[in-house]
């Protein structure tokens, strides 16, 4: 046992014994619920510009489950991709209350 305690010591001064990482930070989540606070509702587009498709309207205190944001489109405006929704639904941002912590971004980088 000495033997093997003295290898062991050997190798982790020569920089040879395996390094334990610290976990990782959880991953953001997959959606976050935000609940429409226009009185108008919200309109919901197929892309994230006010000239795409505009499909319905989601009304006044719904609650929609938001994947990410950007601010990649021709307005430079903070758009919202609805989670899960085929084909892909995207919503502007003026239509909910002020975020401090917006969802993640859609196109990192």
């Amino acid at each position: 046992m000495k033997k093997t305690a003295t290898v062991a010591a050997a190798m982790a001064f020569a920089g040879l014994a395996s390094v334990v990482q610290a976990p990782e930070a959880s991953a953001a989540p997959a959606f976050v619920n935000l609940t429409v606070w226009d009185v108008h509702g919200a309109p919901i587009y197929s892309e994230p510009r006010d000239s795409s498709h505009r499909s319905h309207v989601e009304p006044y205190k719904a609650t929609l489950r938001i994947a990410c944001s950007t601010s990649k489109t021709p307005s430079g405006a903070l758009w919202f991709r609805i989670y899960d929704s085929q084909p892909p639904a995207w919503v502007w941002s003026g239509h909910f209350q002020s975020l401090v912590h917006p969802p993640k971004e859609c196109y990192p980088g």
